[in-house]
């Protein structure tokens, strides 16, 4: 018999780079990796990363879209990879559980009943962590507890003879959700108790899923009935194109009103611009030209946080500032509950023959968020 022992840690650090990830654990050489239509129990379509563990190398880390980031994943622990033929899996189904990584049990010493995978320099925001642990040899006798300490979800056990898509919450796969904070890490447990000893299991992959939160609006993507000045349309849902081509800086916004765990994260700026995270208490019916770009923000509008981006990518609050709701407040703006508020960030660009006046300016601005509290 083979049963799963792990304690499987996911330390996922925030930084500026990461968003959404599918990942298949395994050497992917008997059962590849899926394809890029395949979501599985996320419905996550995309690039597929390969993860092995055998030597415990970190592994770099493309998004779903394919571009690179500095986020990597690297496990610790365990007895490596496996592949198994399952006659039921087939398809991107078998290409993704075939082939895994194998925890065995602590009574096995030499890393047996742990696997570290630590997880750096995601971004901060909302994210729903999918955990595929199913052994593909027995997977209706072995079983894995995956657990995140602090989730609302709480442990959840795997098991059972999973005939192949579309997947099922407690047989193929956990999901549990949390927030990110700047500079935060997370612990994923996966582990089974060694009774008997010779039962073990498996890890086949994961998928991180960065949600987002709010409504996004006032593109500057030529949608709206104010254009960007200077014909600088951005790419859609971003602002208005800036000096350098981006395509715009998208806003976004994640965590939780209630709780006021949000973060707003702007991409797409100038590598270091200055950037002014912007508060509104209406949406403006008729946009106005902002700089650069277009704001629709309006009403009483608060300065909430002013910082530099890093790769023109910019976050707020950082670990230590006030919460968007108590620094508002701070600011003479008390959010009540029921009420909502309109975001935007603008960012410096100095380039003024990009958009020459009088239509332009040395700024531009990100699309908006509405947040409803």
């Amino acid at each position: 018999m083979r049963i799963l022992n792990t304690v499987g840690i996911l330390a996922l650090s925030a930084a500026a780079s990461a968003q959404s990830f599918n990942i298949d654990v395994g050497q992917n050489q008997s059962a590849p990796l899926p394809s890029n239509t395949y979501g599985a129990a996320a419905n996550q379509t995309g690039q597929w990363v390969s993860c092995p563990t055998s030597g415990g190398a970190p592994v770099i880390l493309n998004e779903i879209n394919n571009l690179p980031t500095g986020v990597t994943i690297t496990a610790t622990g365990g007895f490596g990879d496996f592949f198994v033929n399952n006659p039921n899996w087939v398809g991107d189904d078998a290409n993704l559980m075939e082939d895994a990584s194998d925890v065995g049990n602590a009574s096995q010493g030499g890393g047996g009943g742990l696997i570290t995978w630590t997880v750096v320099n995601l971004a901060p925001g909302q994210y729903s962590i999918y955990t595929y642990a199913l052994a593909p040899d027995f997977p209706g006798t072995y079983s894995t507890i995956v657990d995140l300490p602090g989730a609302p979800e709480g442990a959840q056990t795997l098991t059972g003879n999973w005939l192949g898509s579309p997947h099922v919450l407690g047989q193929s796969y956990a999901k549990h959700t949390t927030t990110i904070l700047t500079g935060q890490t997370l612990t994923i447990l996966t582990s089974r108790p060694a009774t008997p000893s010779t039962n073990f299991g498996t890890v086949n992959g994961f998928q991180i899923v960065k949600e987002t939160l709010g409504t996004p609006l006032c593109f500057g993507d030529g949608s709206l009935a104010t254009p960007c000045p200077c014909g600088n349309n951005g790419q859609p849902g971003n602002g208005c194109d800036n000096s350098i081509g981006t395509g715009g800086s998208n806003l976004v916004a994640n965590g939780s009103t209630s709780l006021d765990t949000v973060v707003l994260t702007a991409s797409g700026e100038l590598p270091t611009a200055l950037s002014i995270f912007l508060q509104g208490t209406t949406n403006l019916a008729t946009p106005v030209i902002f700089g650069d770009g277009v704001r629709c923000a309006g009403g009483s509008l608060k300065r909430l946080y002013v910082k530099n981006a890093v790769g023109g990518v910019v976050s707020a609050p950082s670990v230590g500032q006030p919460s968007v709701s108590a620094q508002s407040a701070a600011l003479g703006d008390v959010i009540a509950p029921g009420t909502s508020r309109w975001y935007q960030v603008y960012y410096r660009d100095p380039n003024l023959a990009f958009c020459a006046a009088p239509a332009g300016g040395s700024f531009n601005v990100s699309n908006g968020v509405q947040l409803d509290w």
